[in-house]
């Protein structure tokens, strides 16, 4: 259930909805890193490197995170060059209007492989999806990445455009309108 503070929000819907999770995703128990505790609390993301997606002045459910020990931070496109190991989808509005936790650090991260889940906008970066989804007709999955802000987007919004050293977070399966994505998790 969504805490919200402000009722010009009540009719705010969850942006990531678990369809295929009973057997095959796992809500695991994370705890924020550092510098998302102190962004979160400030509800200032700016000062992060890179500068992840807000809305409302808060982080997005379906973002997707790395984890860093017992820490989960936002997933970027590119780190120094090196490849991150993606951890999951966050579950939680993390900061902003929107806030689910308060003064607590936990948050939940979808993860499993072959688990299914509907994200709504603006959890997902739409620009070029419709493209992609569109000349998937010939039976290519559409492979979604981790964008420079977080979100999941299509290879043409990676910097350089090139995916051959990034991971696959998820597959899409169906991009029913503009406003919502079903995807196949991957990690």
């Amino acid at each position: 259930m969504l805490r919200i503070r402000y009722l010009r929000n009540k009719y705010q819907k969850r942006l990531i909805r678990p369809l295929y999770a009973q057997t095959q995703a796992t809500p695991y128990a994370a705890s924020l890193s550092a510098q998302l505790v102190t962004a979160a609390q400030s509800s200032t993301f700016s000062g992060l490197s890179p500068v992840p997606f807000t809305y409302k002045g808060g982080l997005v459910p379906g973002t997707v995170m790395v984890q860093k020990g017992d820490l989960v931070d936002v997933a970027a496109s590119t780190t120094g060059g090196a490849l991150q190991l993606h951890f999951g989808l966050l579950a939680n509005f993390v900061g902003g209007e929107l806030d689910d936790l308060g003064d607590e650090t936990s948050v939940g991260v979808w993860r499993g492989p072959d688990s299914v889940y509907e994200i709504l906008a603006p959890g997902f970066n739409d620009t070029g999806l419709l493209t992609a989804w569109t000349n998937s007709v010939t039976g290519q999955p559409v492979a979604l990445y981790a964008g420079a802000d977080g979100r999941l987007c299509e290879v043409g919004q990676l910097s350089g455009g090139v995916a051959s050293s990034r991971q696959v977070v998820a597959y899409l399966i169906e991009r029913p309108n503009q406003n919502r994505i079903i995807v196949d998790l991957k990690v």
